[in-house]
């Protein structure tokens, strides 16, 4: 029997003493451990609800938890720092081996206690920290990103195994420098073959529906809301008829402002709130959908696009992180350049062999992302540290 420690930034939901995911396919995503491992102790932030939302899967009874408070964001962190490190006292005990999933706050704490215990471990990596660091804006927000990469690194160097869910861009940065070390790539993301759609036909006759998916609706995040909006506006004025369809949870108040400037760019008749959504829903909203754009400042490897990918889209994102890995280099331009987004944009809804090209070549390269391609590396990757275990 072995049992695997994995922490990773991620909610719980915890009703009457028992636990769920958000989703089935947060609940499957535990399940890719268990695969290999026969237990999972698993560290992630817990909401308690008095009711339970009907969305809500109940989790696998193979696996245990240290459940960590609520909290997003550094000062609330600060505030709850303390109280967490004695959640963590003796989060190792018991476990054999353990996988951080990083960046993530709890598990850079966690792996100082894995090390002293001298289990086997090994990272995920899912995001560059160093493009947070340089494509920051605060100051404050650029020192944690600073902070976190050099901790990144370190806590890679000594790893017995590292995956990043790019092919070549994050190994560059993350890797073990351990002589039996061992290494894979794999993305998050579990595509199944009934997700995929097809290419899709230049849409003749029709406004031009435009979908950005993120988790989070932010004023000035880093997910490019604001420019794709001021790209609308641009648009507008070249009569370009485009929709624009923002899909994410309210951040603090991101989507009222964002509101507030879809007002003051005068393209109110063509932006849409969409809210968060749900698996089926975001489905329904790429298909339904006739181009992507993700003007991001960074990323690991962004699993919206690929889903867009396999539903036909032609994207446009932001030439960063794993972006160039998945989009020829044309359709990848710089976060700030509203001028050129607009204008492959508007390539895109004015020429129909370049639509039916790019979107033929989107969905051929998303196959490579299916996820039974995926789970064998995955299983590969978490038997090698399984076999250490002593």
């Amino acid at each position: 029997m072995a049992k695997l420690l994995l922490s990773c930034d991620d909610y719980v939901y915890c009703h009457e003493g028992k636990y769920y995911a958000a989703s089935q396919e947060k609940a499957d995503f535990y399940l890719r451990y268990l695969r290999v491992f026969d237990k999972l102790r698993l560290v992630t932030r817990c909401v308690d609800e008095k009711e339970l939302k009907k969305s809500r899967i109940p989790l696998d009874d193979r696996i245990e938890y240290v459940n960590i408070p609520l909290f997003q964001g550094p000062k609330q962190y600060a505030i709850k720092y303390f109280y967490v490190g004695r959640l963590l006292s003796d989060v190792v005990y018991g476990c054999d081996a353990a996988i951080l999933r990083l960046p993530s706050t709890l598990a850079m704490r966690i792996y100082e206690k894995v090390r002293c215990s001298s289990i086997p471990y090994a990272t995920e990596i899912v995001f560059d920290a160093y493009d947070g660091f340089i494509t920051s804006k605060s100051l404050l927000h650029k020192l944690l990103w600073k902070i976190i990469d050099k901790k990144m690194r370190q806590i890679c160097y000594k790893a017995n195994g590292v995956s990043c869910v790019t092919e070549h861009y994050l190994q560059r940065r993350y890797f073990t420098k351990l002589k039996d070390g061992f290494s894979s790539n794999y993305s998050s993301l579990a595509l199944p073959k009934s997700f995929y759609g097809s290419n899709k036909s230049f849409p003749k006759n029709k406004t031009i529906i435009i979908s950005h998916v993120a988790n989070q609706v932010e004023y000035n995040g880093r997910k490019g809301h604001k420019e794709l909006i001021e790209a609308a506006a641009i648009l507008k004025q070249q009569n370009i008829n485009v929709e624009v369809r923002f899909a994410g949870k309210d951040y603090f108040g991101g989507q009222e402002k964002l509101t507030e400037f879809v007002r003051k760019k005068e393209v109110a008749d063509r932006v849409k709130f969409l809210g968060y959504v749900d698996r089926k829903t975001l489905e329904e909203i790429l298909s339904t959908s006739d181009l992507f754009v993700l003007p991001t400042r960074a990323e690991g490897l962004p699993r919206v696009i690929i889903e867009a990918m396999a539903k036909g889209l032609p994207c446009i994102s932001t030439n960063v992180s794993g972006n160039p890995e998945l989009l020829d280099s044309h359709w990848l331009i710089s976060y700030d350049d509203v001028l050129t987004l607009a204008e492959r944009i508007k390539e895109l809804c004015t020429n129909v062999e370049l639509y039916n090209e790019v979107s033929i070549t989107n969905f051929k390269k998303s196959c490579d992302y299916e996820a039974s391609i995926l789970e064998k590396r995955r299983d590969k990757f978490y038997k090698k540290l399984r076999d250490l275990v002593k």
